[in-house]
């Protein structure tokens, strides 16, 4: 409907349908500012403009919005962060749960007419900002006269906390009702304090707005002192209740961990240094969920100046000065990595400074003549908080890519300590020790600040998801700690070296050997002239023991182990022919006979040789050299044995003659292949299989690409030549 009493402004220039007031004439006037050109064409026909149909209206909108549909109102609480709303709401909640807290040792908040009126001007201040936004108040209300009546709104109840502070201060008794200080006093001037401060859309710019940033530093710097002052006055008192040494000292150690609690936080801020004042933050936070979560608990509710115990209760108003926007302009910006990082080596130093103050308390326990589990435990599990955290921080200040998991590490191991030792002191009673606030801060508040702070940031976790410490054992050997494999082989034992002793073969041979011609470790030595035992069925393995005889040598009829193919074929023995001279033993000067003969050689009689164990090997049959005829038929080489004994198999060949030899090879055992050892699809257990039956095959195990690292470490400490020249073939 058009507004027919001002007939001079255009369609697009009314006034929007219920909105008289000075906000949409404001509105109205940006609108003509916005679109100058767009009054003539509006308002050449105003009758046409009203005659016109409802059916032809929409379209005409649609072809020209921006000339002829009237300007939607502007939201006048458009340019609020949201962490004003969130400070709203967070004052707002702690004002109305401090209702339902202790005050003071006898009253809670809501039986105090004047806790429940300051706290109604405080929830009432919160309304202000969005007053003014909306037009309800005059004209002249500007930002700073809200920023203005909004302290003033709050300083009363900064004021009734401090009257209640004297009042706890010159009250010698609680009889009176008036004495101590609760829970409900800390979380209500916290919420007053985040009523009172300013908002971030309430601030100028950093160079002319600079008073107040300067002005909440000071507030700051008030609340902190008003703490440590405190617990120095109640330390003072405590020296006039007639306490013993140990008592004198027990005060002066929670004194300690107030002014350490309060003062290094407010101290870092005044260095400039953000990671302090986020330390604050959330060490405010952890107290009022703890007061919240332990309002039962006389030690965690309650401080009094005559009691000996004060400042912890200030923690949560200086936490909210701390939150607010003026002050974290006051601090020195650094990149989000590193202060986040320094917030986590922070707390690990109020770690230390509150582990400490435990263990001194069980300390003076002990001396005060208290014993039992819980002092023991207090002792010896503080102890070990100090050492924990103390090796955590440092790695994290030194590293934090590489300290980064020991640091949680350490706040896990500070949790599960603290949760211990709190559950047995909630289950001890008659000791005069009870649960308070620096056992829940251990147990709960500050390792989850420093969990918190390495891995919820967005920034934190994407530099150390691109930043990962590099793996002690290497990247390749890492999965085989959590990958299953089959079990690598145990190391063969080197048998130990034997002395030589008096064998049949002569003074200084070996009675078992590795050729083994002796007797089997530990097993009787055979009488020479004992006769030769046969095999028997009940023996399928067994062989019987090479004794000379005078006819003509046959091969024996046992099958013999697979070879490798040899230059010489194995054929059964047949007489050699007759050669031009006669065939000669090979000489051998390495392993003369104590006493050599001079006569040539002949075979050995049966009656005079004793005989010899033949294990596993067979004669050999060897030609004569070529060209050259043998005279004799090759009989197998029996030589005396001394020292070393020969291997056999080597036949004496004729004077002058030179002996072809087949080169020696260790035996190989049946069932395994050189393709099976290189071949990757051969499984595991076949591979440790076979560099446990076949120890010839080990080179191509180590060579094949599917063997698993346990077993090419095994490898590498053999120290066997051919084996590391593999493995180096394959890039380790």
């Amino acid at each position: 409907m058009t507004n027919e009493t001002d007939p001079g402004p255009g369609p697009d220039q009314q006034e929007p349908t219920g909105g008289t007031g000075p906000l949409a004439r404001a509105t109205a006037r940006t609108s003509d500012e916005s679109a100058p050109g767009s009054a003539p064409a509006s308002s050449a026909d105003p009758a046409a403009t009203s005659s016109a149909k409802p059916s032809e209206q929409p379209e005409e909108k649609a072809s020209a919005p921006a000339t002829t549909s009237p300007s939607a109102p502007a939201n006048p609480f458009a340019g609020i962060p949201v962490s004003d709303y969130v400070r709203d709401g967070v004052a707002a909640l702690l004002l109305f749960v401090s209702l339902t807290m202790p005050w003071d040792f006898a009253n809670r908040a809501s039986d105090k007419v004047e806790v429940i009126l300051v706290s109604v001007l405080s929830l009432l201040s919160l309304a202000l900002p969005y007053l003014a936004r909306t037009g309800v108040l005059p004209t002249t209300w500007t930002v700073h006269t809200t920023r203005r009546v909004r302290l003033l709104a709050n300083a009363p109840y900064g004021l009734l906390v401090a009257v209640y502070v004297v009042l706890d201060l010159v009250n010698g008794t609680a009889g009176n009702g008036w004495g101590g200080l609760g829970t409900g006093l800390a979380l209500g001037l916290a919420g007053a304090v985040l009523a009172a401060q300013p908002r971030q859309a309430e601030l100028g710019p950093v160079d002319q707005d600079r008073a107040v940033s300067q002005t909440w530093v000071k507030v700051l710097i008030g609340i902190g002192a008003l703490a440590v002052v405190g617990a120095v006055v109640a330390f003072v008192f405590s020296l006039t209740l007639g306490l013993g040494v140990v008592g004198i000292f027990a005060r002066l150690v929670v004194a300690a961990l107030a002014v350490g609690l309060v003062g290094l936080p407010v101290w870092g801020i005044l260095r400039k240094q953000e990671s302090w004042r986020l330390v604050l933050v959330g060490l405010g936070i952890a107290l009022v969920v703890l007061y919240v979560l332990n309002t039962g608990s006389f030690l965690v509710s309650y401080e009094s100046l005559r009691g000996g115990q004060f400042g912890l209760l200030l923690i949560p108003a200086a936490a909210a000065v701390a939150a607010s926007p003026a002050v974290a302009r006051s601090t020195a910006s650094a990149s989000p990595v590193a202060t986040w990082v320094a917030v986590a080596v922070d707390t690990l130093d109020l770690v230390l400074v509150v582990a400490a103050v435990l263990t001194l308390q069980a300390i003076l326990w002990l001396a005060a003549g208290l014993s039992g589990v819980v002092v023991i435990l207090a002792l010896v599990l503080g102890l070990l908080m100090v050492g924990v955290s103390l090796v955590a921080r440092r790695a994290l200040a030194r590293d934090a890519v590489s300290g980064r998991t020991l640091a949680l590490g350490g706040a896990g191991v500070v949790a599960v300590l603290g949760i211990v030792l709190l559950i047995v002191v909630a289950n001890q009673s008659g000791l005069g020790i009870g649960v308070g606030t620096d056992l829940l801060l251990l147990a709960f508040g500050l390792p989850a600040i420093t969990a918190f702070a390495l891995t919820v940031p967005a920034e934190v976790r994407t530099h150390f998801a691109e930043n990962r410490p590099t793996s002690v054992v290497g990247a390749d050997a890492a999965p085989s700690a959590y990958v299953w494999q089959p079990p690598a082989p145990r190391p063969v034992r080197p048998q130990p070296a034997q002395e030589p002793v008096a064998g049949p073969y002569g003074s200084g041979s070996y009675a078992t050997g590795p050729d083994g011609y002796g007797p089997a470790a530990g097993a009787r030595e055979q009488d020479p002239a004992a006769p030769v035992s046969r095999p028997t069925s009940a023996q399928p393995g067994a062989r019987a023991p090479y004794q000379p005889s005078p006819q003509p040598y046959s091969p024996a009829p046992a099958q013999q182990p697979a070879q490798p193919a040899q230059p010489v074929a194995q054929e059964p023995h047949r007489p050699a022919q007759p050669a031009q001279q006669p065939t000669q033993p090979v000489a051998q000067e390495q392993y003369r006979p104590a006493q050599p003969s001079q006569q040539p050689y002949s075979p050995a009689q049966p009656q005079q040789q004793p005989a010899r164990p033949v294990e596993q090997y067979q004669p050999t049959q060897v030609l004569p050299a070529q060209g050259v005829q043998s005279a004799r038929p090759v009989q197998p080489a029996v030589q005396e044995r001394s020292g070393y004994a020969a291997r056999p198999g080597y036949a004496a060949q004729a004077a002058g003659e030179t002996a072809v030899l087949p080169a020696y090879q260790d035996p190989q055992p049946v069932g395994f292949s050189a393709a099976q050892a290189l071949d990757p699809s051969t499984p595991l257990e076949v591979l440790a299989q076979i560099v446990q039956e076949a120890p010839h095959l080990r080179p191509q195990v180590a060579a094949n690409p599917s063997t698993y690292p346990a077993l090419l470490e095994w490898l590498g400490n053999l120290g066997d030549p051919a084996v590391d020249a593999a493995l180096r073939s394959r890039g380790r």
